[in-house]
């Protein structure tokens, strides 16, 4: 909370955290009071069917769901300048989100997040050992349409410390299969013409995301790093804190 490298940083800016899969807004419980100290408002919205809001999980819930659910907060609450950031899968969804609300976006911080493209599912974009890995779990234990979290996927993340472990554990839920196989809707490609940043959580690397990393490079995103692993949030709540605001006020 008194770290002179969050303290020091501009304050003012409107910080949009977006989980990813199977996550919800509780990721974050680490960075928000970092970012507030620092003078900073921070949103953590949970996406519709996740975590405390897993009661309105259907089968019809999806990536354009998710998208709605971020332009919405937005602009029902009259943000502007904001820093949106996503996590993982969210990469889809404030690509999504600028398509709508990019008149109020600041700026896009890419946390290890899929970079998807105009008529392209988050599925598409992953390996296709990974791809059909999620597929046949949907199949076998989610009757078709749901993600049922994996203890593996806490291999996946980087998580090691056992306590970090079971936090991210019992917490997880459902993801909606659709979330990953909706085409992403980004016609204008509006994300690309806003001030971005990918933040490549490297240590270790989740495969999933190489392809995302390689894009964002090729496109010439900023390129920030965390040798961490994908749970950033999780394991590196300080360094995460500190980067984002140093992303801030370098932007400033």
């Amino acid at each position: 909370m008194g770290d002179p490298q969050l303290a020091d940083s501009a304050g003012g800016a409107t910080f949009v955290l977006v989980h990813g899969s199977n996550h919800g807004g509780w990721c974050w419980e680490r960075v928000m009071p970092l970012l507030e100290a620092a003078g900073h408002s921070v949103y953590a919205p949970t996406l519709t069917g996740l975590a405390e809001r897993a009661g309105e999980l259907t089968e019809q819930v999806g990536l354009s769901t998710h998208v709605s659910d971020i332009a919405e907060l937005i602009k029902g609450d009259d943000l502007r300048g904001v820093t949106l950031v996503g996590h993982s899968y969210a990469g889809a969804v404030i690509i999504g989100a600028a398509e709508l609300v990019g008149d109020r976006i600041a700026r896009l911080v890419y946390l290890d997040a899929f970079l998807p493209r105009d008529t392209e599912s988050v599925l598409d974009t992953e390996p296709p050992q990974s791809r059909e890995a999620f597929l046949e779990i949907a199949r076998e234990q989610g009757d078709g349409w749901r993600l049922p979290p994996q203890k593996s996927f806490l291999d996946r993340w980087g998580l090691t410390d056992p306590a970090d472990r079971e936090w991210v554990w019992e917490n997880l839920t459902d993801m909606p299969l659709l979330a990953s196989t909706e085409p992403l809707s980004a016609p204008n490609n509006s994300a690309r013409s806003l001030p971005s940043t990918f933040i490549d959580l490297t240590e270790p690397k989740n495969a999933g995301t190489v392809a995302a990393t390689k894009r964002a490079r090729e496109e010439g995103i900023e390129i920030r790093e965390i040798a961490t692993g994908h749970d950033a949030m999780v394991t590196e709540p300080v360094l995460l804190a500190q980067l984002l605001c140093e992303i801030v006020r370098s932007k400033a």
